[in-house]
Parts: structure tokens; sequence; C-alpha cells
């Protein structure tokens, strides 16, 4: 194994530290069989004295799509489901929003829209009480609208995986944590819906001009801790919705994933290739996504991407299928769009 400290790594890239400009991250290249590159900065938090490890526990925020994918898949490999049927066939209250079909809701081919989710959360501690069966219905009643015929377009939308979270509910006969949990992560504790007090990774977003947008954003008061070096601490919180982004995990267990995966421990080796595959619109032009996955390029090299992020981090997750590599990036800074950072970090280190 490879391992390289962030300093080191300045003849590879010597924009790296500033392409990472929040104060920890940690970024790891593997393949099947070992991992090739890793390397972490940063603590748990400015006031910690605790390196950022293998250990250190991230949100992993919209990624958590990509794990979704994957518990559908796994439904459809055990005989329970096609994603080629239509949603109404497993969730017939859902019927007005057409004739879609779980592949489109996979691709984001849906024609539903994408409310903005940043209000869509709570602290940690109202977790106990919270109701997560009773959200993604009153969402998807009272903000799911229909845009565009399915399959015309490719449109990203967070009601997409609600509604696959809803399909895992009914097909498993299981909530959707629990399937996931028992189903597909229980090899992985790691892996999880819940923080991890001792080594969770605190998020930040900038003070100034960047804090009083992210006041328009959420409750400041509630969710955010006073000012420390120019930094916004954001408290523990999680996501309503969490088939669309309520995972949290470590780097130690992303990588023993990510080999089960590509070692085709996880989905078979034709159901990875259909994750993998990009997607077709009704016009058959491609889509730009995979089945829970973005698409692109990188040196020639095709991938399947994910980031995701919100208040306090932003990560990305990747998958070359055909040089059997994955590769992520983790940070503790707010980021709510795609940045492609493993587009310039990874290009320094593919064979």
């Amino acid at each position: 194994m490879n391992t390289m400290t962030l300093e080191s790594t300045k003849a590879i890239n010597p924009n790296l530290d500033r392409l990472i400009k929040a104060p920890g991250a940690y970024y790891s290249m593997l393949t099947a069989d070992s991992v090739e590159h890793q390397f972490a900065k940063g603590t748990l938090s400015v006031s910690s004295d605790r390196s950022i490890g293998e250990t250190a526990q991230f949100p992993l925020f919209s990624i958590t799509k990509t794990f979704t994918a994957i518990g559908i898949l796994r439904l459809q490999e055990a005989g329970m489901l096609n994603i080629d049927d239509q949603l109404a066939s497993y969730l017939p209250g859902y019927s007005r929003f057409g004739e879609l079909t779980i592949r489109q809701l996979l691709s984001h081919q849906s024609g539903l829209n994408n409310p903005i989710p940043l209000s869509w959360i709570h602290l940690a501690a109202e977790e106990t009480e919270y109701d997560y069966s009773a959200f993604p219905k009153t969402i998807l009643e009272s903000k799911a609208k229909v845009r565009a015929r399915p399959g015309r377009k490719a449109v990203y939308s967070n009601l997409n995986f609600l509604l696959l979270g809803e399909i895992i509910q009914a097909v498993s006969g299981m909530p959707y944590r629990q399937y996931m949990e028992e189903r597909l992560l229980q090899d992985y504790p790691e892996i999880s819906f819940h923080w991890n007090d001792n080594e969770a990774v605190t998020g930040y977003h900038d003070a100034g001009f960047a804090g009083w947008v992210l006041g328009l954003l959420m409750d400041k008061a509630k969710f955010t801790e006073s000012k420390v070096d120019g930094l916004i601490p954001i408290k523990k919180l999680y996501l309503n919705g969490s088939a669309y982004g309520g995972l949290l995990a470590t780097p130690r267990a992303l990588n023993r994933f990510l080999q089960d995966l590509l070692n085709e421990k996880i989905l078979s080796a034709r159901s990875l290739e259909m994750m993998f595959q990009e997607q077709l619109l009704a016009s058959d032009r491609l889509s730009g996504h995979s089945l829970g996955w973005f698409t692109g390029q990188c040196n020639t090299q095709y991938y399947c991407h994910h980031a995701g992020g919100g208040g306090g981090h932003y990560l990305e997750l990747r998958v070359y299928p055909h040089l059997r590599i994955a590769s992520y990036v983790l940070t503790n800074k707010s980021g709510f769009s795609d940045q492609r950072l493993l587009d310039k970090i990874d290009a320094q280190l593919l064979p």
C-alpha cells in the first residue's frame, strides 16, 4: 500500500492544497485488491488534537443514493422486483406521477421536479423523536410535481430516491433503514445512519458573506455554533430523507465496501455492468447518468460518480468500472454543487 500525507503529494499535484480548501479531508484510491493511494489532513475539529484518519466519520449526503441504487439491484437479484416495472406496480398511491419506471427513477428520468432540500434536516438531539416514515409521504404529496414526460430528459431530483426508498420498504416489508442495515450493510457497521460522537468530523461553513447566505438556507441559531477562526461549525444533524442522503461512513469501511463491490461480493457481475452502464433517453441520446450515478471521463477513462454535500461537508465517490478502480474524497467544509475534484486529483494517479 502506498500511503501518503497531503504534504507529500505536492510533487504529484502542486495545487492540491488549493483544490481541497477544507480544514480537514481524506482521499483514497483503491483497486479490488489494495488501497493504492491515500492521504489525510486536518483534525476531527479545529479545536481537536485528533488527526483525521481511517476511523473518522463523515456524513455522505447524496452519495447515499449510490447505496440505495445497490439496494434496489439486490432486490432485483432476489427476484423481488424488476427495474423496468412501473412505480405504480409497487406504490399504487403514486400512480398520479404517470407510467414511470424504477429504471427511470434510478437514472433521474422520471420527469419529477427537484425542490430545494436544504431545510429538510433535524438535529442529532431530535433523532429519537423523528418520524422517518411520515416524511416521504408528506414531501411527495406537498412538493412533487410532474415537469416532463418520463424518459424525455434527465433532471436530478431527490424525490426520485425518496420514491426508491419507499419501493424498498414496500417490496422488502422492512423500513428502508432497517433493510439497508440488515440486508446490505450488515458487514460494514461503520457505514450506518447514526453519528458516532467519538469519531465524528465536525463540519464547517465559511463566515462572512457565505455565512450570511447560509442564514437564508437554514436556521443558524438552531443548527450552528459560534464562529471559530473564520469558520461556522455546523452541529451534528440528520437529513429527513434517509434514502437520498442519510448515510455516514468511515474511510476504513468505504475501502472495504468498495473493494467488495469491485470483487462482485455485493452485486453480481451482471448487476454491476447494469448499474454502471450509461442510460439512454427515450430519444436514444445518452443521459449522463447510469443507475444511481452520474457518468463522465477522466484521462479518457469512463467513470461513474456521485457528489454529496450540504451544510458542513462536501464529498465525492467514483468508480472506474473498466479499470476496477474506485476513489473518493471526503471534506469537512460546505459544498452545494458537484465540483468534480476527483477529475483533478485522480488525473495525477490513474494508471
